[in-house]
């Protein structure tokens, strides 16, 4: 099967998870729209929207845990104002915390590579890994006939 650009959907659908991984959201995003807009092929829209929701949902995952700190500095402004006496004034504290959730978006990371790479492998064949969240989201509330 062959896009409408003359590139194999499997090869089109493998570019939006490198796409995805080496480029970023916005690179993504602009050849999903492509692909939503122009191509028919239901496996290269699936893999597409699937390329594009995994990158937002570990972007927002990521960011999520960068607020962390930033909410328990929060809390220790505001004991502060009370001349409270809290862990979070704690410097050894605050540091391990850092360690912590920059190992915890390192792994996130680096279990979003792997995932990507290995369903672009995937994509080439025109076979994909079924993942237990974002598939049937995609199915149900996207991908319309």
């Amino acid at each position: 099967m062959k896009s409408k650009l003359g590139i194999h959907c499997g090869f089109l659908a493998c570019l939006c998870f490198l796409v995805g991984q080496f480029f970023g959201g916005v690179a993504l995003s602009i050849l999903v729209g492509y692909i939503l807009l122009k191509e028919e092929n239901e496996f290269l829209r699936f893999s597409a929207l699937k390329a594009l929701v995994i990158v937002l949902f570990v972007s927002v995952l990521n960011n999520l845990i960068y607020l962390l700190p930033d909410f328990f500095g929060l809390i220790d402004s505001i004991t502060r104002i009370f001349d409270a006496d809290t862990y979070f004034n704690n410097i050894e504290f605050i540091s391990k915390l850092n360690q912590v959730l920059s190992l915890c978006t390192s792994i996130v990371s680096f279990a979003k590579e792997i995932l990507m790479l290995v369903l672009a492998l995937f994509a080439t064949k025109i076979k994909t890994i079924k993942l237990p969240v974002i598939d049937p989201v995609i199915a149900k509330y996207v991908i319309k006939d």
